[in-house]
């Protein structure tokens, strides 16, 4: 039999820590996002892709695009599949590697990321709506693009 675990009285604690708020927000962020591209036929993980690519301006291959989208390549490879039969993206054979595809956005692609964009602009201007403009400005500078550097034990896949 096994015996049973005694806790000391005020070490458990009584509210939810940092991860489990980090992970309430991706939910409730995740889910605003899809409401908001939905209507122009995209998933979150489609417009995520779409914005990598806005964002890098050229070419990426699918493990290139997995990498900075935070998602396996056969996760990515089934949303490029997705994002090339709609007509928001292209594939050409890399010169040197004619194996390798990598994606660029059709003028399709553009215009819907485009739309979706102004959308998602919108929903992360209303989330931050009730912080003063000094707050939001350091929300921004935190989590931005050196946001990914918080957890340093996670290594270079948490690097943009």
């Amino acid at each position: 039999m096994s015996e049973a675990v005694h806790v000391e009285e005020g070490t458990l604690r009584t509210e939810p820590g940092v991860a489990y708020a980090v992970a309430r927000l991706h939910q409730r962020i995740f889910a605003g996002i899809t409401e908001r591209v939905a209507p122009h036929g995209l998933t979150t993980l489609q417009f995520t892709t779409l914005s990598v690519l806005s964002r890098h301006g050229a070419p990426l291959s699918t493990s290139q695009l997995a990498r900075r989208a935070f998602m396996t390549p056969q996760s990515m490879s089934e949303v490029i599949h997705a994002l090339e039969r709609k007509g928001f993206i292209k594939r050409n054979p890399h010169p040197n590697h004619r194996r390798t595809l990598p994606a660029t956005l059709t003028a399709k692609g553009r215009r819907v990321l485009a739309e979706c964009d102004d959308a998602v602009s919108a929903f992360e201007d209303s989330m931050l709506a009730g912080f003063p403009e000094k707050d939001r400005a350091g929300f921004k500078q935190t989590f931005g693009r050196r946001g990914v550097y918080v957890w340093p034990v996670a290594g270079p896949c948490f690097r943009a």
